[in-house]
């Protein structure tokens, strides 16, 4: 079950209720309402990047893919963009993304092409760009109730466990790597791998 749209009316807590539940907290955390993607991680490895748009990659890897598959790419370790996997041969295999980047000028040109049976594509650079690749197992809605600069505290009806590995893909797109720290019936506290901000998580592009 996938979530397209962020809760318009996320809440922010009382005083008295942040006081409560940061008490023994290292970190302030803030009491929001926001849908979230939650993705278990079965398995991460290495790729080569050897040519890259705006809308998709090709790359080889070790990895047994799948067509139609959804992967997660990691172009400098610390955040991932999810797409399909369109093609495999030969350890090769293309990607596009559900996404655009950002990495590539936005104002480059769609290569138009001259024959009457091309298709327009974005414009692709070479590369030899080592990234990570990450799959998962299953997936499943969740919704996010606080968040602090380092972690989120989630409710889930995934069977996860401590130190599991996770994706956490947010409705604007974001996706965040992170790792279960405590499980109590479908309440589970996480890890994020690297600090977010608190506001741009909670209202994204209005921070």
């Amino acid at each position: 079950m996938a979530y397209n749209a962020l809760d318009t009316d996320a809440w922010i807590s009382t005083d008295a209720e942040i006081a409560q539940s940061t008490s023994k907290r290292k970190e302030n955390r803030q009491r929001v309402l926001l849908r979230a993607q939650v993705h278990v991680v079965r398995l991460q490895s290495h790729l080569l990047v050897t040519d890259i748009s705006r809308s998709g990659l090709r790359g080889t890897t070790d990895v047994n893919l799948r067509v139609g598959q959804t992967a997660f790419i990691s172009l400098d370790d610390l955040t991932h963009v999810a797409g399909s996997i369109r093609w495999i041969q030969d350890g090769r295999f293309g990607m596009k993304f559900s996404k655009m980047l950002d990495v590539l000028p936005a104002c480059a040109h769609v290569d138009l092409g001259h024959m009457p049976d091309h298709q327009e594509r974005m414009p692709r650079t070479a590369t030899r760009l080592k990234a990570k690749l990450s799959l998962s197992s299953w997936s499943s809605g969740a919704r996010i109730r606080n968040v602090s600069k380092t972690g989120m505290m989630i409710e889930t009806d995934l069977p996860v466990i401590p130190e599991q590995q996770l994706l956490i893909t947010l409705s604007d797109g974001k996706i965040f790597d992170a790792e279960v720290k405590w499980v109590e019936g479908d309440r589970v506290g996480i890890q994020l791998a690297t600090a977010v901000s608190i506001l741009h998580l909670t209202y994204g592009d209005l921070a």
